[in-house]
């Protein structure tokens, strides 16, 4: 699920006003095709969400050059389907290029490989990386990015360091800085938050959600157990959120579509935010893939038609009944 930051609000709460079979086609938005045996609704559902990412796309419109791979460029592939995306005649466009790309890319992991199933999240994550890759070869290592031309981590990163500090006898950790493209949280922690802390945020029942049990012992081995804290340093444009369910079989859809929030304050989402912006900013919802027996579909906020939109491979349907926020 994808926040941005937004000059008007795009829509209310989907989880409140979406209802099956509400919806509409929607011509001028264009699907993906996914053949028998391909199993690629994961990489499509990925990839229209970053198309629909008004700040990312345009972005990769303007960069001038990347480090190409041939064959294997997963940037070159990206950039073809955005060209049709934009250009094309056709309602439903092929994602075959992209679909190598990637599994060329990634088959000493043996990872998104032709004909198999992979993860949707990981996938949108792992095209971002090698943009990153593409555009500054020379930074392999992801946390210390600082490139003003590398996209990924100028929309996507949240720059945060995590510390320990003890209640207790009041000793502390040293900081440890990362970088996160995606924000993971348990679905399952997540509920339990929703049932204990019925009057927080949205942020701040996910930064509940993303501690919980997350307990290390006190730096000066006072014998305290304690939470760690992340602090977020910048002020990222995009903040991705992937939910991580603990199972195949979960009866807990219902509760978690009741807790999606269409806004997000950072200040909520993290124990403490250092960047002036970040504490004043307000993220709105824009995009949501989702997963459901086995097969992965999206939404997205279509911002020129100021609709959201249904994706499920090369069906795409205008959703009906979301009531908009003046």
């Amino acid at each position: 699920m994808a926040w941005v930051k937004f000059f008007r609000k795009p829509g209310g709460k989907l989880a409140n006003s979406y209802q099956a079979g509400s919806m509409l086609s929607l011509a001028p938005t264009k699907g993906l095709l996914n053949e028998p045996g391909q199993n690629s609704c994961f990489l499509n559902s990925a990839v229209q969400v970053l198309w629909q990412l008004d700040i990312f796309r345009r972005s990769l419109r303007q960069l001038p050059g990347h480090y190409c791979l041939g064959e294997s460029c997963i940037f070159c592939a990206l950039k073809v389907i955005f060209s049709q995306f934009q250009h094309s005649r056709e309602r439903a466009l092929p994602s075959d290029n992209l679909r190598l790309a990637l599994a060329e890319t990634f088959k000493d992991e043996q990872r998104f490989q032709l004909g198999f199933m992979d993860d949707a999240a990981e996938c949108f994550e792992n095209i971002l990386q090698q943009i990153h890759l593409h555009i500054v070869p020379e930074e392999k290592e992801k946390d210390s990015c600082t490139s003003r031309s590398c996209i990924t981590h100028q929309k996507f990163a949240m720059t945060l360091y995590e510390q320990s500090v003890c209640r207790s006898c009041g000793a502390s950790s040293d900081p440890h800085p990362f970088t996160e493209l995606v924000h993971y949280v348990s679905i399952t922690a997540l509920c339990q938050q929703v049932y204990q802390r019925r009057d927080e945020s949205f942020g701040e029942l996910l930064q509940a959600a993303s501690t919980i049990g997350d307990l290390r012992n006190c730096p000066s081995n006072c014998g305290q157990r304690i939470k760690i804290r992340r602090v977020l340093m910048n002020s990222p444009q995009i903040v991705t959120i992937g939910f991580v369910w603990d199972s195949d079989q979960s009866d807990l859809t219902e509760e978690v579509i009741r807790s999606l929030g269409s806004n997000l304050n950072l200040s909520g989402l993290f124990y403490r935010v250092t960047d002036e912006q970040a504490k004043r900013g307000e993220l709105l919802l824009v995009a949501m893939i989702c997963y459901s027996s086995r097969h992965y579909c999206s939404f997205a906020f279509h911002t020129k038609s100021s609709k959201w939109v249904f994706f499920d491979d090369a069906t795409v349907k205008e959703v009906r009944g979301i009531k908009k926020i003046p």
